[in-house]
């Protein structure tokens, strides 16, 4: 039988490291690029090419663990738990394309969006993104910025699909329209970058953090069965 793209990734990664150590390394790759990024105040074509080739990989052979929520469960302080988090919400936003069964092609571009989703946030101050407790008025406004400097930052990029940037700019929209930065809903809203809405959500909820215990599996299952948009996602 004809093995899958996924599968014959995950068998060519060294199986004597631990996928928790993988997933390390690909964080530390995602923030030496995103730091590359706000110095450069622009997305090199090569650092897409090294997101591909350095990350990716992790990512799909994680979205295949039959436990996804144990890859979680380590806490984080906010400086690790920042690109830590692009990993994540890209491991699960992989799995939920897998289940939705898009094509090898299109998982690979959500896997990719799920990755960059955030990349606008190099264009706000650490003082703001990194910040523990909660953003004031003033900070929040300047926080939501990030999805339009997000689009910006890809959408002029060669050889990627304008899905990338969509997903970035599209991310904080919610169904019922009360999202930002367009307020747009229901199917005005990319697919992508739904299931990475929800992905986002899941993740935050169920990561330990120095100041943020994760929830239980099964609270964050609950709380995400009354948002509507998973709902909508399933239904697409």
């Amino acid at each position: 039988m004809k093995k899958d793209a996924f599968a014959l990734r995950v068998e060519h990664v060294q199986p004597n490291v631990n996928i928790q150590d993988r997933i390390n390394e690909a964080s530390l790759h995602l923030k030496n690029i995103f730091q590359d990024i706000r110095k450069e105040g622009k997305i090199q074509l090569e650092k897409i090419v090294l997101i591909k080739a350095k990350v990716a990989p992790v990512i799909a052979e994680a979205a295949m663990n039959p436990d996804i929520y144990s890859l979680f469960d380590e806490p984080h302080a906010d400086n690790e738990y920042t690109y830590r988090h692009k990993v994540g919400v890209g491991i699960i936003a992989t799995y939920l394309g897998m289940k939705l069964g898009l094509s090898k092609e299109n998982l690979s571009a959500l896997t990719l969006a799920a990755m960059l989703h955030d990349v606008g946030k190099t264009r706000i101050s650490d003082n703001i993104v990194e910040k523990p407790g909660k953003l004031n008025e003033a900070e929040y406004e300047d926080m939501k910025r990030h999805a339009i400097y997000g689009y910006e930052l890809l959408k002029n990029i060669p050889g990627i699909p304008p899905s990338i940037a969509l997903t970035a700019l599209q991310h904080h929209e919610r169904e019922d329209g009360q999202g930002y930065p367009q307020g747009l809903s229901g199917k005005d809203i990319h697919l992508y970058a739904k299931i990475v809405a929800i992905a986002d959500v899941f993740h935050a909820m169920s990561s330990n953090r120095v100041y943020h215990q994760a929830m239980p599996f099964y609270k964050v299952i609950e709380q995400m069965n009354r948002d509507m948009s998973v709902n909508s996602i399933l239904r697409s």
